[in-house]
C-alpha cells in the first residue's frame, strides 16, 4: 500500500514527530511511505522523515489566482496517478487535496489537528461547505485527534469525525531515576537544587511563550537560581528574546532551539509549562507527562482534555500573574507534584499508545 502525507513545512511539531515515530509500524504493515511538503521552505524536519523511510517531495504552494491554482492541482493529480498512491493522508489544505485525491482515484483521509474557528457567519458557511463537499463529494474520511477537536467539529460545524487520539514514542519518553536526573542536570549545567521550568513548542502568537516569560520575575524573586529551558523556534522568537532582556531575565532563560534529544531536557526539569490559546492535543505535553514531569497548563480547549479522567495537570487561568503563583505553589508542594505526575503518566500510557492508535489510522487506510 502506497501512502503519501500532505503537510505544510516539515518542522519539529506534533504531527511530524508522530508520523516519523510510527514509520516502522506502518512499514511493517506493508506501507510504502512518502511525504509532500507544500510550504515554500522544505523545513528542518525533512531529514528525519528521510531517515525514517519516507520519500520526501517538495511542491511549494502559494496563494495564487484561481487559474494558477488549477495548474498546481493538475500537477498534483498527475503526480498521484503516476506514483500510483493508494491513500493520501492530508494534514494541510484538505479541500483542494481531497479533490486531487478523488480525481486521481486515491482514498483520502484528513486529520483535524486543532480547534478551528470561523470569524464571521459568511466564513462559517464557507468552512461548513468545504467540510460537507470534501466528505460527501470527494469521499474524504475525517479524523479528529482529541475530545476537544471531535466535540468542536461536531457541535460547531455539524461535522462527524472519527476520533483517533495522537500518540507518543514510549521507547523515547519514559521516567528517569533520581540518578539520571542529576546526571542530566550536570550535563546541562543546571544546579542540583535550581527550580527548572521547561516549555516545548514553536514560537508563535498561538503558543504565547511571552506569558511564561512575564510570569518569571515573581518566581525569580523567590528562587533567584531559577532556570527556564525554552525549546523551540519560530516567528515570535526575537520578540521573546527582547522581552527576556527587558525584564533582565537573561541569566535565568536558556533559548535552546529545536532539540532532537528532547527527553534529556524534560527529565532535567521540575515543571513543564504550556500557555497556548488553544490546542488539538499537545504531543509535547504527552511526552512530558510520559517522563513523569508535573505540568501546569492554561485552561483552554485541547489542554483541559488532560484532566477529563483525573487531575493530571494543574490548570491555570490565562493570566501570567496567576501562572507565577501556581509555579511557586506546585514547586513547594512535593505531594501535589507526585500525585499529578503519577496520574498523568498513567493517563498518557493508556490513552496515547502508539501501536494502538497508529493501528486505528491504518484501519482508515484500508477502509474501502
Amino acid at each position: 500500500m502506497k501512502v503519501v502525507h500532505i503537510l505544510d513545512r516539515l518542522k519539529f511539531s506534533g504531527a511530524e514527530v508522530m508520523y516519523v515515530a510510527a514509520a516502522p509500524f506502518f512499514i511493517e504493515h506493508g506501507c510504502e511511505l512518502s511525504v509532500i511538503n507544500t510550504n515554500e521552505h522544505l523545513g528542518e524536519y525533512a531529514p528525519y522523515f528521510e531517515k525514517a523511510g519516507y520519500k520526501v517531495f517538495h511542491f511549494p504552494y502559494r496563494e495564487k489566482p484561481v487559474f494558477k491554482r488549477i495548474g498546481y492541482f493538475r500537477k498534483m493529480i498527475r503526480f498521484l496517478k503516476e506514483n500510483r498512491y493508494d491513500v493520501v493522508h492530508i494534514h494541510h489544505g484538505f479541500w483542494g487535496m481531497s479533490l486531487c485525491a478523488r480525481l486521481a482515484g486515491c482514498r483520502s483521509v484528513y486529520t483535524f489537528h486543532s480547534v478551528y474557528l470561523s470569524r464571521k457567519k459568511f466564513t462559517w458557511l464557507y468552512h461548513f461547505w468545504m467540510r460537507w463537499s470534501s466528505k460527501n463529494l470527494f469521499r474524504c474520511m475525517f479524523q479528529s485527534i482529541s475530545d476537544s477537536v471531535y466535540e468542536h467539529e461536531k457541535k460547531y460545524y455539524k461535522n462527524e469525525t472519527i476520533k483517533i487520539y495522537n500518540w507518543y514514542n514510549s521507547k523515547k519518553f519514559f521516567p528517569a531515576s533520581i540518578e539520571e536526573k542529576e546526571k542530566m542536570r550536570e550535563e546541562l549545567g543546571i544546579a542540583k537544587e535550581a527550580l527548572t521550568l521547561i516549555s516545548v513548542g514553536g514560537c508563535s502568537p498561538l503558543k504565547r511563550h511571552s506569558e511564561i516569560i512575564n510570569a518569571l520575575p515573581k518566581a525569580v524573586e523567590k528562587y533567584p537560581d531559577l532556570v527556564y529551558l525554552h525549546l523551540g523556534e519560530g516567528e515570535t522568537l526575537n520578540e521573546e528574546k527582547e522581552l527576556v532582556d527587558s525584564l533582565q531575565l537573561t541569566p535565568n532563560v536558556r533559548f535552546c532551539g529545536n532539540q532532537s534529544e528532547l527527553r534529556k531536557y524534560l527529565i532535567a526539569s521540575d515543571i513543564y509549562l504550556m500557555t497556548s490559546s488553544l490546542e488539538g492535543i499537545s504531543v509535547t505535553t504527552v511526552e512530558a507527562m510520559a517522563c513523569n514531569i508535573p505540568a501546569i497548563l492554561y485552561d483552554v480547549p485541547g489542554l483541559r482534555d488532560f484532566n477529563k479522567e483525573a487531575e493530571c495537570a494543574l490548570l491555570s487561568p490565562e493570566d501570567y500573574v496567576v501562572l507565577a503563583e501556581k509555579i511557586i505553589f506546585l514547586y513547594e508542594n512535593r505531594e501535589k507534584q507526585k500525585r499529578l505526575a503519577e496520574n498523568a503518566t498513567n493517563f498518557v500510557n493508556s490513552r496515547f499508545d502508539m501501536i494502538k492508535n497508529a493501528g486505528e489510522v491504518f484501519k482508515l487506510y484500508t477502509n474501502n
